[in-house]
C-alpha cells in the first residue's frame, strides 16, 4: 500500500471511529433512559443488568446507525482534506477522484465486513436473547408477523405459538385433520407435545370430531408425523434475524411448506447487496468534492451528502418492504438501491468521462 493510500485510509478510519463511538453512545444513552427502569426491575438477579442489556442491544443499534455513521465520517474526512488544501495537492499531483476512491479500498472492505458480521452473526444471537428478556419492544425492520405459526403437512394443518416454536417447546397446539377434498375430519387441541424422530407425543389432548359427537379427553396421544422442531424454530424468527446459511436452508426447502419465501429471498440478497450499498456510502463524499470547491463549500457538501444518504436509506427500506410483500422480485428489491447508488458514484467520480489533463507527476509516481 502506498504512503498516500495509508494516509487517506487513516484519515477516514479515525473519523469513522470517533463518529461511531459518539453516535452509538448517544443511541445507547437514550435507549437506557427509556428502558433502564424496566431493565433494572426485570434483571435484578443479574449483576450489572444495564451493562448486560447494553451488550445485547448494541448490535441492533449499530446496524441501524452504520450507514449514516460511514457517511458522516466520509464527509468529515473529505471536507477536512479540502480545508487543509491536501485534496488540491493530490489533484495537482495528477490523482483524480476515481484514483482517490481506489485508494480507499482497505477502509471500504473493513467497514463492509464489519456490517456483515453485525447483521449475519451478532444480530441473530443478540436480538432473540433480548426479546426473551421481555424488557423492551424490539421492532424489526421487516414486516409485522402474527403470533402463531401455521404448518401445512400431508392432510393436516398444525398451529402453534411462534414463541413456543422459537423455544423448541411445543405447547397450545391445534391440529386440523382434513380429508382428500380438504374437508375437516377432526380437530385436536393439545396442551403440550414432545417431538420425536417419527412421531410427536401429545399431552392433554382434546379430540373434537367434525361430526356432532362429544369431545374426547385424552391424557396422551401419539401423533405420527415427521416434523423437525429445529425447522420450526428457524421459521419462527424474522428473516432479518437469520444467518446466511439459515436463509439459504429455508429457501432451498421452500420454507418447509409453511409460507412463501419472498421475505427470506429478499433478506438473502439484502445481506450481500447491503455491503455494496455501504461501500458506495463510504466513497460518496469523495465524489461530491470538485476542483472548483473552496473551503467555504463544506456546508453545501455536507447538505448534499446527507440528503443523498437519507434518500438512499429510506428508498432502500421501502424497496425491501416491497420485496417482502412479494410486490417486487426479491433480487430487484434488494439490489436496485445499492446498484443505483454505486453507478451514480462511478459517474460522479468520472469513470465514464474522457481522460483529460496532465499525467501524474514524478512526485505522485513515487508515492503511488
Amino acid at each position: 500500500m502506498s504512503r498516500i493510500s495509508r494516509y487517506l485510509n487513516r484519515v477516514y478510519l479515525v473519523r469513522f471511529l470517533v463518529v461511531l463511538v459518539a453516535a452509538s453512545g448517544f443511541a445507547v444513552l437514550f435507549d437506557l433512559l427509556d428502558a433502564g427502569p424496566r431493565v433494572a426491575r426485570r434483571l435484578h438477579s443479574i449483576q450489572w443488568p444495564l451493562l448486560y442489556y447494553t451488550i445485547l442491544r448494541l448490535p441492533s443499534l449499530l446496524s441501524e446507525l452504520l450507514p449514516m455513521v460511514a457517511l458522516v465520517a466520509g464527509l468529515l474526512a473529505a471536507t477536512d482534506l479540502l480545508r487543509l488544501r491536501e485534496l488540491i495537492a493530490l489533484w495537482g499531483a495528477g490523482l483524480s477522484r476515481l484514483a482517490l476512491l481506489v485508494r480507499l479500498w482497505p477502509a471500504i472492505l473493513l467497514i463492509a465486513a464489519f456490517k456483515f458480521v453485525i447483521d449475519d452473526r451478532l444480530i441473530p444471537l443478540s436480538v432473540p436473547a433480548l426479546r426473551a428478556l421481555g424488557v423492551t419492544e424490539i421492532r424489526g425492520s421487516g414486516l409485522p408477523r402474527g403470533d402463531a405459526l401455521w404448518v401445512r403437512l400431508d392432510g393436516e394443518i398444525l398451529r402453534l405459538p411462534v414463541e413456543a416454536a422459537a423455544q423448541k417447546q411445543p405447547r397450545d397446539l391445534m391440529i386440523l385433520r382434513l380429508d382428500s377434498e380438504g374437508r375437516l375430519i377432526e380437530r385436536l387441541d393439545a396442551a403440550s407435545a414432545q417431538p420425536g424422530a417419527e412421531s410427536w407425543l401429545l399431552r392433554g389432548v382434546t379430540r373434537r370430531p367434525a361430526a356432532a359427537s362429544p369431545p374426547e379427553q385424552l391424557a396422551e396421544l401419539v401423533w405420527p408425523i415427521r416434523l423437525d422442531i429445529e425447522q420450526l424454530a428457524t421459521l419462527s424468527k424474522p428473516a432479518r434475524e437469520l444467518t446466511l446459511p439459515e436463509l439459504i436452508a429455508v429457501i432451498s426447502a421452500d420454507a418447509f411448506g409453511v409460507s412463501g419465501t419472498e421475505g427470506h429471498e429478499t433478506w438473502l440478497h439484502a445481506r450481500i447487496a447491503g455491503m455494496l450499498g455501504l461501500a458506495a456510502i463510504v466513497a460518496l463524499p469523495v465524489t461530491l468534492v470538485r476542483r472548483v470547491n473552496r473551503t467555504g463549500a463544506t456546508l453545501a457538501i455536507f447538505a448534499r451528502g446527507l440528503a443523498i444518504g437519507f434518500v438512499y436509506v429510506i428508498g432502500n427500506g421501502l424497496l425491501l418492504a416491497l420485496g417482502e410483500l412479494g410486490m417486487m422480485a426479491p433480487a430487484l428489491a434488494a439490489w436496485t438501491g445499492p446498484v443505483l447508488l454505486a453507478v451514480g458514484l462511478l459517474v460522479g467520480a468520472g469513470l465514464f468521462e474522457p481522460r483529460r489533463g496532465r499525467t501524474p507527476t514524478a512526485l505522485s509516481r513515487v508515492h503511488s
